[in-house]
């Protein structure tokens, strides 16, 4: 693929959210993560389809059908929405014990558009995952026939027993994944492993990233409340920003089929409709791209108004330290050097002595 410009945002991420990817991708993977939610994303992709008058199913598992809808549907919107509300479905607790009835329900109550289910792991745990994977293939089976912008939104935690099974072209030869990341964390891992940020990522980045995920990073230091990273799983509604990690893999072209992209994201400030949706914006709008390194002329003030080039590796904040303090330059200064001193003390001749002969020998 041809190299993209860094500021031309919204290279992969506005076409998921507005459902206009080209080719069509007919499942969208969102991570969900323990302290910072994919929910936000979910939310904001099911809202814009609601506004463009496309026709929706909702399936909701674990957040009641009002937490998922925007408040200002309007009736004309809600013609067009169908709401499978299975929170109150527990195995062994409801009538629907069997999925086979689920499943039954869900592809007879779907005609066309986006089907969205918010938690399809919990479904896994209750029943089985086969039996969820199955569901899932009959859904895009489904999906598929109706063609665009028919597409499947999941709604998935990385940790989920299910996750890795629908994730590879075994299961389905195209996917979205999005991955949403705090910006402190994107940050703290580009500065410690000494790779800058771009839109279009470093491969060593990306793994990062990618095994970050899957070691469940930015949970371990929320809650140890490092590196300033919290706990934030509503940050859209706090007016917070995201950094989202984004795959689309294509059905043809191999390792050329797929796409990365490292884009940003934060609430809107628009008029009072849009001020809870997503708005692509500029990385660099967020984040330092290349927090490891620092222009050499960077000054600080000082208290007399003058202005001082930095000269100690300490004030430029990296992770890694080459300079010496007083003490230790004063330790090296006193170490003797053979060099320096070759020849002092040098009298003429040398004097050779024979090593003592030794008779001694073994009976």
């Amino acid at each position: 693929m041809p190299p993209r410009n860094s500021a031309d945002s919204g290279v992969l991420l506005d076409g998921v959210l507005n459902n206009t990817q080209v080719p069509h991708q007919s499942l969208c993977v969102i991570n969900d993560g323990t302290t910072f939610s994919g929910l936000p994303i979910f939310k904001d992709i099911l809202r814009r389809a609601i506004r463009r008058g496309e026709e929706v199913t909702l399936i909701s598992i674990l957040h009641s059908p009002e937490d998922l809808l925007p408040s200002d549907t309007s009736s004309s919107s809600s013609a067009k929405i169908k709401v499978i509300d299975l929170s109150g479905s527990v195995q062994g607790y409801s009538t629907e014990e069997d999925i086979g009835t689920m499943k039954d329900k869900i592809l007879s109550t779907y005609t066309s558009g986006q089907i969205f289910i918010d938690a399809l792991d919990i479904l896994a745990e209750d029943y089985s995952s086969s039996a969820v994977l199955s569901l899932t293939r009959s859904i895009l089976n489904v999906i598929k026939k109706s063609k665009a912008p028919s597409r499947l939104i999941l709604l998935l935690p990385p940790s989920s027993i299910i996750h890795s099974a629908l994730i590879p072209p075994s299961f389905n030869s195209t996917i979205t994944l999005l991955t949403p990341h705090q910006p402190s964390l994107v940050q703290h891992l580009s500065k410690s492993y000494l790779s800058p940020i771009s839109i279009t990522p470093s491969p060593n980045l990306w793994m990062i990233l990618e095994n970050a995920t899957k070691r469940s990073i930015s949970s371990d230091l929320a809650y140890k409340g490092e590196e300033g990273i919290e706990a934030d799983p509503n940050w859209l509604t706090n007016g917070g920003n995201a950094i989202i990690q984004v795959l689309v893999r294509k059905a043809t072209g191999g390792i050329k089929g797929i796409s990365r992209s490292l884009e940003a994201a934060k609430c809107s400030t628009g008029d009072i409709d849009t001020r809870s949706e997503l708005e692509v914006i500029e990385l660099e709008d967020i984040i330092n791209l290349n927090p490891i390194t620092n222009p050499t002329n960077t000054i600080s003030p000082m208290e007399n108004g003058d202005n001082k080039p930095i000269q100690n590796h300490s004030e430029l904040d990296l992770p890694f330290n080459l300079s010496l303090t007083d003490d230790q330059r004063r330790k090296r200064a006193e170490v003797p050097l053979p060099y320096a001193h070759e020849g002092e003390g040098a009298s003429g001749d040398l004097i050779w002595e024979d090593e003592e002969e030794t008779d001694d020998e073994e009976i």
